[in-house]
């Protein structure tokens, strides 16, 4: 049977979102037009996450923003012939019933389409639209004139606080009309939220040019919508058409306690809230409690908000995806604008060493962020607290990141990288869990993260941290490198972290061959670290604090712009002398990659510029002999000196016997060794670049 679209025109637009699983292939198209070609094609089984819906010709589309930005349509119905090409999370149509009050798709019939107009059209109607109004829209926009950002949308009584000159450009997540004016939203590089008119309604004009042209005003009648026709509305688990406001208990029916018996009913409540229909920000309560979960899918334009005592914890189930993964996750796909102020993230740890994680797998999603919230020991050795595959616009402001792992032994093989926060690119092997729609992989790599005051935290046995328990995590970085499809023009950029506390971060010294770091990027650009402390009490050295280097085939060639600077760094010791004394022979050879506070290196055909590091404050211990200053030596130089210090230190990080002429064995320790050995007095130590050969490129 045909679906019923007299009374709706073409290019007929609602804000809708939901999942939409095919089972007929469908192609991907930049245009709601059959005539379109397509660039890719979701295939029976796969599923997309989408945040509106139109008619125009004789289908019914979806649409959604990729991870390039692009917005795309994908069809889902058939009119003429009534086909429906899957299954929807979200039953609501794009289509306007012929008599005021009958429709059966919950669009209502009195209310126009958020968003279709721009410019003069726009305006000439934009009185029946109540100030306000919120359009969730993703874009840029470049002023041709002089703009003030504002803490809230009022052109008189708001705080100015931030500008923008001509020429400059706003990303923004929302767009609101207020005061005469139209308003972008966004989030400012500090986390906070602030607003930038980009129109004077009357008289009208636009002070730039949007991305996605489309202001916040209705084209007819109306404002709510779907209140007086449909019936698929208000039967989402106490939640009612328009519900601005909603407790996680009351209204989605979670259930509190430690009893993985309660998982079902807590996913199941994520699951209400991925499919009920909201195109603006709905806050979502968490009263005090423990709510256990496995794999819930989130979704856009959700804040939650935690009571004191608001904990998330997993699932002791040791069940594997398809790609290798167990453990607890939220799922983030192709989601955007999602906030959570106040939780606490727990992982499980038992009394045999084991830790249960609990992940956020953050992939293709825009806009996300988390404020003042806790990630308690929830990384076993091989996961991270925020996995980010893709994503773009995270912050993290004022959250503590304790422990990792299930004790301080494992500091090898897979288990040797710790990020508790993941920068990675939207491929099958940059997730912590496997997605649960079919995501196709856009191979885009991650950017723009804002780290601000966090602190990275290890955890002792007693409050006089006599005894260190599990290390702390190391607080960013990326360790693998995608060279398939975007991947090869672009790698994470835009990264980061100020004005953290990183305590004990877990050693990074696998192998012993002076050539790895806490903080560690391969094939990233566009870095800063600034005002942060980092500091080791408890844990043994690693051979650098910061290691930079660009060297895969196929890669990036050129990345460029390292800003390192003011910070400070306790006891961290990398630069004393390293020798390598193989198990078959105990003649000492001076590491060829020298240890540094910075370390960049690069291979063949691949560059790094722009590189800043600065004012840096080194604060070190002496005991012992001081070793010689190893600054901008050759190896043969380095070797000398090793031959001559009674100081040293063999392969790994642990301090060796003192060694003469006359007690001249040497005794490879092993990977860790045993911390506080003896450092060099408090003189600035070397930022070395470092090519295969072994030497400087500067």
């Amino acid at each position: 049977m045909a679906i019923d679209v007299s009374n709706t025109p073409d290019m007929y637009k609602i804000t809708a979102s939901g999942s939409f699983t095919f089972n007929t292939n469908c192609r991907v198209r930049n245009t709601p037009d059959m005539s379109d070609s397509g660039v890719a094609t979701y295939t029976v089984g796969m599923s997309v996450s989408y945040d509106s819906k139109l008619k125009n010709g004789n289908h019914l589309w979806l649409s959604y923003i990729a991870a390039s930005g692009t917005r795309r349509y994908i069809p889902y119905a058939n009119t003429d012939t009534g086909v429906y090409f899957g299954t929807d999370s979200n039953s609501v149509d794009p289509i306007k019933a012929a008599t005021s009050g009958s429709g059966s798709t919950g669009t209502g019939s009195t209310t126009g389409s958020l968003g279709s107009l721009t410019g003069q059209a726009g305006a000439n109607v934009a009185a029946q639209t109540p100030d306000g109004t919120l359009l969730v829209e993703s874009g840029s926009f470049t002023f041709d004139e002089a703009a003030r950002g504002r803490d809230t949308t009022n052109m008189t009584t708001a705080n100015k606080v931030d500008s923008f000159a001509i020429g400059e450009t706003v990303y923004y997540n929302g767009k609101i009309k207020a005061d005469g004016h139209y308003w972008f939203r966004y989030i400012h590089t500090s986390g906070a939220t602030y607003y930038v008119p980009y129109a004077t309604i009357d008289p009208f004009r636009y002070y730039g040019t949007d991305s996605k042209p489309g202001d916040p005003v209705y084209s007819q009648g109306g404002s709510t919508g779907g209140t007086t026709g449909g019936t698929t509305g208000g039967s989402t688990g106490g939640l009612t058409p328009g519900q601005t406001v909603i407790d996680f208990v009351k209204d989605l029916g979670a259930i509190s306690g430690t009893s993985e018996d309660n998982i079902a009913a807590n996913n199941a409540a994520f699951q209400k809230l991925f499919t009920f229909a909201h195109s603006s920000v709905v806050t979502v309560n968490v009263p005090a409690g423990v709510y256990m979960v496995n794999r819930p899918n989130i979704t856009s334009n959700v804040s939650f908000v935690g009571a004191n005592g608001a904990t998330f914890m997993g699932t002791t189930s040791s069940t594997e995806d398809t790609l290798g993964h167990s453990g607890a996750a939220f799922l983030y796909t192709d989601v955007s604008n999602v906030s959570w102020t106040n939780i606490v993230f727990r992982g499980i740890n038992d009394d045999r060493g084991n830790v249960y994680r609990l992940v956020h797998s953050i992939l293709s999603s825009h806009y996300v962020s988390f404020t003042k919230c806790t990630f308690d020991q929830n990384e076993a050795n091989g996961g991270h607290s925020l996995d980010l595959g893709g994503s773009d616009h995270i912050y993290v402001k004022d959250s503590s990141f304790i422990g990792v792992g299930g004790s301080t032994t494992s500091l090898s093989g897979n288990n040797f990288y710790k990020e508790a926060i993941q920068t990675d690119y939207d491929y099958e092997g940059g997730v912590s869990a496997k997605p649960s729609n079919g995501h196709a992989y856009s191979h885009v790599a991650t950017h723009d993260v804002f780290i601000d005051s966090c602190r990275f935290l290890p955890l002792y046995t007693n409050s006089s941290a006599s005894t260190l328990a599990k290390y702390g995590p190391q607080p960013v970085g990326t360790h693998v490198t995608d060279v398939t499809g975007a991947a090869v023009s672009q790698v994470p950029n835009n990264i980061n972290m100020n004005n953290c506390l990183v305590l004990d971060p877990k050693p990074a010294n696998y192998g012993g061959y002076g050539f790895y770091a806490p903080i560690h990027f391969p094939s990233a650009e566009n870095i800063t670290m600034t005002g942060n402390q980092i500091e080791r009490r408890k844990t043994q050295v690693s051979p650098n604090v910061f290691m930079f280097y660009n060297y895969k085939k196929g890669a990036k060639g050129n990345n460029s712009g390292f800003n390192i600077s003011n910070n400070s760094i306790f006891n961290m010791n990398p630069q004393l002398v390293h020798v390598d004394a193989s198990q078959n022979s105990n003649t000492e050879k001076a590491l060829v990659y020298a240890p540094s506070y910075v370390l960049f290196h690069v291979a063949s055909n691949h560059t790094m510029s722009n590189i800043h590091v600065d004012y840096n404050t080194i604060y070190t211990y002496s005991s012992m002999l001081t070793p010689a200053n190893q600054d901008g030596k050759t190896v043969a130089e380095k070797a000398q000196d090793i031959h001559d210090s009674s100081n040293m230190r063999v392969k790994g990080v642990g301090a060796g016997s003192t060694w003469t002429n006359s007690n001249n064995q040497r005794f490879t320790m092993p990977d860790g060794g045993n911390g506080n050995e003896s450092a060099h007095g408090s003189y600035s130590q070397s930022i070395y670049g470092v090519q295969p050969d072994g030497q400087t490129f500067w």
